[in-house]
């Protein structure tokens, strides 16, 4: 187990107890609001709830990009078990849910299914944002850089558990230092930058 599991694990233990009193865990809480134009952009997965279509993914970016009809552009990457391992896309859209303040978004990669994003934890600078459903079965911390202070992912993990979620079922990205990583072969081919 590295420092970064054992930070997480330590924080369950620290925040649980009232929670295993509960037979039904807390709904999630959404910040009070998101302003998209600053949620836009890439963003680095740190960490996420196991779940089928991103088993064994490394280097796992998204990106956002508002559209004039108001709706989301949601695009995300990866590699399969390594970093020179197969690069995999997904891309779908989202849509803001009426009243939300931006904090809740239907995202649907295939029409006419839809899953819940919510926003449950928000960074000041929008360094960090931490997204998750209202039936705990999916969970993702993101960030604008490849890892995370580790004072302030312990206190993720700890505040999670106060949404109902389970640190230590957490899967923990790993992120390369190759930029080119990132970059779908085809976009190598062609030139696209390296930087």
């Amino acid at each position: 187990m590295n420092r970064r599991d054992s930070l997480c694990t330590m924080a369950t233990c620290v925040a649980s107890p009232s929670l295993l009193l509960n037979m039904t865990a807390p709904k999630p809480k959404c910040v009070p609001q998101v302003d998209l134009k600053r949620y836009m952009g890439d963003w680095f997965e740190i960490g996420r709830y196991p779940n089928p279509w991103q088993k064994d993914y490394v280097a796992v970016k998204t990106n956002y990009r508002l559209r004039k009809d108001g709706k989301i552009d949601f695009q995300s990457t990866g590699r399969k078990k390594a970093f020179d391992g197969t690069f995999k896309e997904q891309k779908a859209t989202a849509k803001i849910v009426s009243g939300s303040k931006n904090t809740r978004w239907k995202v649907s990669f295939i029409w006419p299914t839809s899953a819940h994003y919510w926003v449950i934890e928000l960074g000041d600078n929008y360094e960090y944002s931490v997204v998750g459903q209202p039936d705990h079965k999916r969970l993702w911390i993101l960030s604008r850089e490849k890892t995370l202070d580790p004072a302030l992912q312990q206190g993720i993990c700890e505040r999670l558990v106060g949404h109902g979620y389970k640190p230590e079922r957490i899967e923990w990205t790993k992120h390369s230092e190759d930029p080119s990583v990132y970059i779908k072969p085809e976009q190598k081919k062609r030139g696209f930058s390296k930087k």
